[in-house]
């Protein structure tokens, strides 16, 4: 008996098939070297914010500038006629606001200080009630990581106090002076005032964005085998190869 001749390979386009490959294939691999480049952002933070969480905190009634997550203590008044309440802050699934006051230090100068959150009242037109702080108060706190959201603002509809905002500005909301800081703390849970914290630095570790990055990758290879399998005999050759390996 003649043995049947070995098939040879051939590409054979299924021609919408190569398209739709030759767009997605490229998008999978960018989602996941955009995935890599953010999960190393996240390692930065994280080791940043290791480092800085062990250093001692540092007076903060000098220092004009400094790095987020550095530990600081200050000592001050709070301003309770003027009061920021962050919109839509959530914490344990709940929906609510974060409380901002000015502290006015020692030294004359102001910082905005996040207390942490308070929960929104059943109905919307209505405020949440902030205890005021009376006197001279030391605070523990860390510098926040300032954000620059397009669609968040800190301006407010209402020129009543407390204001309702969706983003912390510190330049815009205590001015431009000298006496201002262009920071902003997060206080710490135990510190005087502090109301419910649970201040997350990331939102999503780095290890997440490493793990959807394999995603990625995983689909783009896989797209690419089915689409050489689809466009290809490859299938029956290495069929015909296996059966003969056996006889």
């Amino acid at each position: 008996m003649t043995p049947t001749p070995s098939p040879q390979l051939k590409f054979t386009p299924n021609i919408p098939l190569v398209i739709l490959s030759l767009v997605l294939l490229p998008a999978l691999i960018s989602l996941g070297v955009w995935q890599l480049g953010r999960a190393e952002e996240k390692r930065s933070i994280e080791a940043a914010l290791n480092a800085r969480q062990t250093q001692a905190p540092i007076n903060l009634d000098w220092q004009t500038q400094l790095a987020p997550y550095t530990r600081v203590i200050a000592r001050g008044r709070f301003d309770n006629n003027r009061i920021w309440l962050v919109d839509n802050r959530q914490r344990g699934g709940r929906v609510g606001y974060e409380v901002v006051q000015p502290l006015r230090l020692t030294n004359g100068f102001e910082v905005l200080v996040n207390r942490g959150w308070v929960q929104a009242p059943a109905k919307r037109e209505q405020i949440p009630s902030i205890e005021p702080l009376i006197g001279e108060h030391t605070v523990f706190a860390s510098v926040a990581a300032l954000s620059d959201h397009p669609m968040l603002s800190a301006k407010s509809q209402s020129e009543q106090w407390p204001k309702i905002i969706t983003q912390i500005a510190p330049q815009e909301m205590l001015g431009t002076s000298k006496q201002a800081r262009s920071y902003y703390l997060n206080i710490d849970s135990a510190s005087v005032g502090a109301l419910r914290t649970e201040w997350k630095a990331v939102n999503m570790k780095s290890s997440k964005h490493t793990g959807y990055a394999v995603q990625w990758f995983a689909m783009a290879l896989a797209l690419f085998v089915l689409s050489i399998i689809a466009n290809t005999n490859i299938a029956s050759v290495w069929q015909y190869r296996k059966n003969n390996e056996v006889k």
